[in-house]
């Protein structure tokens, strides 16, 4: 266990629900700021890339789509709890707020990856079907 040395305050139950925290320092106000600064970036550019493919593959864009609302609201969820903990606003600067955010994330992904794994090979068969079926039926005009 000596690996875990020096994440000790990550696992006292004391550091993730103390309701006046120690204040963040600049350089992990910093880091914080752009690790989620970075989750708002790469939803606009999933975003951008599922607006590009919306013609030619809807399903990928629906993916796309998803995983760019997963990405800018935990940033923008991660963003708001630095806020308040760098403005040191009672209740909300525990460092719980940052767990939270981490939790919906992966429950979040997890959804996510679900609909990948389960749904979207479904919907991929259902329209390459009708598509199939389409292509011999006349077409208006």
């Amino acid at each position: 266990m000596g690996f875990l040395r020096g994440y000790s305050a990550f696992l006292n139950v004391h550091y993730w629900f103390n309701p006046n925290p120690v204040p963040l320092g600049p350089s992990l106000v910093s880091q914080i700021l752009t690790f989620f600064g970075f989750f708002i970036v790469a939803a606009i550019a999933l975003r951008i890339t599922a607006h590009v493919l919306r013609k030619k593959d809807s399903l990928r864009t629906d993916i796309l789509k998803r995983f760019a609302r997963l990405l800018f609201w935990t940033g923008a969820l991660g963003l708001l709890a630095l806020f308040v903990s760098y403005e040191q606003v009672p209740f909300f600067q525990m460092r719980l707020w940052f767990l939270c955010t981490l939790f919906l994330f992966v429950v979040w992904l997890g959804r996510v990856a679900l609909f990948i794994v389960r749904d979207y090979p479904a919907l991929r068969l259902s329209i390459e079907e009708r598509l199939q079926l389409e292509k011999y039926l006349p077409k208006k005009r």
